[in-house]
């Protein structure tokens, strides 16, 4: 095998072994097409199917959440023989239809980026995102540090106007105590914001307004109402779950090394609800 190749596989054996989990979740909603990374492709679940079958991988959507399912996958297959090149095989899949790609002889992690062949913006955009990720996952840490992209994200919601001081005063707060190290108090924060985004419709009734809130994102997006509706309950009960609202003695504690990773998935999360109030307020 050539030796680009080899070293190239070595990154992503790096990345497995450094930040599992952290890799094989990004890398599952980079196939899926949702949010953070809707510049890929968006595959619905008949079209996962399809994906994983024309690359030769007989796996078939269970009727579960998309990218949960994905993530699924992508670890049975990476412990598989050659389970390495397999993934990198998803990765060349998600651009190219030729399924021998992966025996061409030429740089893989190089070509990540600046290929002059990606005449499109959104190819290009995809293949730097997936470098940086196995930058990032292949780092002694299994958890991102907080970054200038993730900066330059949260100076964007910073200036939004969604009618809604409040929340926009929150997220100035949390971003400034998180560039403080103040990680617990800014993820609070950022859940606070999150539960007065559920009664932005109708404060007086949260369950008709998160519905309205849900059923709005899903036209925005084109993800489905029950894929949001599980997004919504996941993120409730992991905010009640590791005491991020509360202080009840009997709830787990995160580890201060985990915050970054919340922070990061929390912030995408309430940047795609501003984008949609945003684009509603506009109106």
């Amino acid at each position: 095998m050539d030796k680009k190749l080899l070293r190239q596989l070595g990154f992503i054996d790096k990345a497995l072994e450094t930040s599992r989990n952290y890799f094989l979740e990004h890398f599952a909603l980079m196939i899926c097409g949702d949010n953070p990374y809707d510049y890929f492709v968006y595959r619905s679940s008949s079209n996962l199917t399809k994906f994983f079958h024309e690359l030769g991988m007989p796996y078939s959507h269970d009727g579960s959440t998309r990218w949960r399912w994905v993530k699924s996958v992508l670890e049975q297959i990476s412990i598989e023989e050659n389970g390495t090149q397999k993934l990198l095989k998803i990765y060349y899949g998600l651009f190219d239809n030729k399924l021998n790609i992966i025996n061409q002889n030429h740089s893989v992690f190089d070509d990540f980026l600046n290929n002059e062949e990606d005449s499109c913006d959104n190819t290009k955009k995809a293949k730097e995102v997936f470098r940086k990720l196995i930058e990032v996952s292949c780092k002694e840490s299994s958890i991102p540090n907080f970054n200038d992209s993730l900066l330059d994200e949260i100076k964007k919601t910073e200036v939004v106007n969604i009618n809604d001081k409040y929340c926009e005063n929150l997220l100035k707060a949390a971003k400034e105590k998180f560039d403080k190290q103040q990680r617990k108090d800014a993820i609070n924060d950022l859940w606070d914001i999150f539960e007065r985004f559920k009664t932005y419709f109708d404060n007086s009734n949260k369950k008709k307004s998160t519905d309205i809130l849900i059923s709005k994102v899903s036209v925005f997006t084109n993800i489905n109402n029950q894929d949001l509706e599980e997004e919504f309950l996941h993120l409730t009960s992991f905010g009640n779950k590791y005491n991020i609202r509360h202080h009840e003695h009997n709830k787990v504690i995160l580890d201060d090394n985990a915050y970054d990773f919340i922070f990061y998935k929390m912030l995408n999360f309430l940047n795609l609800i501003i984008e949609v109030l945003r684009n509603i307020d506009k109106k």
